[in-house]
């Protein structure tokens, strides 16, 4: 059992240094544009990135240009509480996406061994913990990376945390808002989605994996469409997909001239989404629709233990939008998830709990309080007894009241 309870991060674009506390499974981040809303879901998203970047110490560069950042969590793991501290240098590409560089990782276990020394944990190994801790690596553990003495609880502390970087999923509001760049079909080769460029392939990989679910999961499946079809929210009747064999061979010229042939399965595959009778390609659904549908989707089948979703509100009616938050709040007891918003509807179906204001000013930059912590004391009396009287949050919000720095 894992949650991250408390993270912050600093020299982030506009988190200069940036705290956000945990203490629900379902936040939502709230304030004005430029605040850095967004900027605080990169920088949680940084921690899956950063897992993704593995050297080995001899083909590290030298003088690695970019940026330098610092994270800082606090994870509860089996009712212990582990601190973790990341520096990261990192580089941002022109369409926003970053790359984290080079970066280093400590570790502080001071309630399983009551030592409050942070212990480095090399990133090459962070992946690898579970397989190199042996008699037999022991040499290239302890000499070659400087591989600190662990012990059995520190590793199986680390275990979890490990996979929770991995398991960090983002959504981001534009997403899944532009249907026309869906495919109307696609191929697998030898059981691999193979990728068209000319596509949006966020959009393709959702067709992928609505088919993986289609083909090996019935009951997950089953579940996302009575969950859109008339039976629940009703946007849809039905999705199906149709298959068909396109067997190919190809030639591979071996060792003294000889030809061996080689045959290569692959699959071209029609997604159909049924509407009033009517079948459709996807790209010709609505931008609400093909949104709702893609979310739900991933609410539903998504594993991961943190999912971050930049406004759901986009693109989405506002009764569709009514179900989508609604699931947010069911799955949030399964996982924890994020979300930022600039919609009072969304507001309107949450608790104050579920709150952080953000801010941004020129000495402190971003600025994330839980809403008890950003309104005084009178103030948040004021809004539990607005709440109390038939008011809601998002009227509240519309009036100003949650306007404090």
């Amino acid at each position: 059992m894992i949650k991250l309870t408390k993270f912050e991060v600093s020299n982030y674009r506009s988190c200069l240094k940036t705290n956000l506390d945990l203490n629900q499974n379902l936040m939502c981040l709230i304030g004005i544009n430029g605040a850095g809303k967004t900027n605080i879901l990169n920088g949680l998203l940084l921690l899956k990135k950063l897992k993704e970047t593995y050297k080995i110490p001899e083909l590290k560069q030298k003088n690695i240009s970019g940026s330098l950042a610092e994270i800082s969590l606090d994870y509860k793991v089996n009712e212990h509480a582990i601190k973790v501290k990341a520096t990261l240098r990192y580089e941002t590409d022109d369409r926003n996406n970053d790359e984290v560089l080079d970066s280093t990782l400590k570790f502080n276990f001071f309630e399983i061994t009551g030592n409050k020394r942070w212990v480095e944990i090399p990133l090459e190994l962070f992946k690898y913990i579970h397989e190199f801790k042996s008699k037999e690596n022991n040499f290239l553990l302890t000499k070659y990376f400087k591989f600190p003495n662990l012990t059995e609880s520190q590793i199986n502390a680390i275990y979890p945390i490990r996979d929770f970087f991995n398991k960090i999923s983002y959504y981001s509001a534009s997403q899944f808002s532009d249907p026309s760049k869906c495919p109307i079909s696609f191929e697998l080769d030898e059981n691999r989605p193979y990728r068209n460029s000319r596509f949006n392939l966020q959009h393709e990989k959702f067709l992928n994996d609505l088919y993986i679910k289609f083909k090996n999961n019935n009951k997950e499946f089953n579940k996302f469409i009575s969950t859109v079809n008339k039976d629940g929210i009703g946007i849809i009747d039905n999705i199906t997909f149709a298959e068909y064999d396109m067997p190919s061979s190809s030639y591979e010229v071996k060792s003294g001239g000889k030809i061996k042939r080689i045959e290569r399965n692959r699959q071209l595959i029609i997604p159909y989404i049924t509407i009033d009778s009517i079948e459709l390609s996807p790209n010709q659904l609505s931008e609400g629709t093909f949104k709702t549908l893609a979310l739900i989707f991933y609410i539903l089948t998504d594993e991961n233990e943190l999912l971050l979703i930049e406004e759901p509100e986009v693109c989405v009616h506002h009764g569709l939008l009514n179900s989508i938050i609604s699931l947010i709040s069911v799955q949030s007891k399964k996982k924890q998830i994020i979300i930022s918003t600039h919609s009072d509807f969304v507001l309107d179906r949450l608790r104050p709990e579920n709150l952080i204001i953000v801010t941004k000013n020129l000495l402190k930059g971003t600025v994330a309080k839980p809403l008890d912590k950003a309104l005084s004391k009178n103030d948040y009396e004021a809004l539990k007894s607005y709440l109390e009287e038939a008011g809601n949050l998002g009227e509240y919000w519309k009036e100003g009241g949650l306007d404090h720095e």
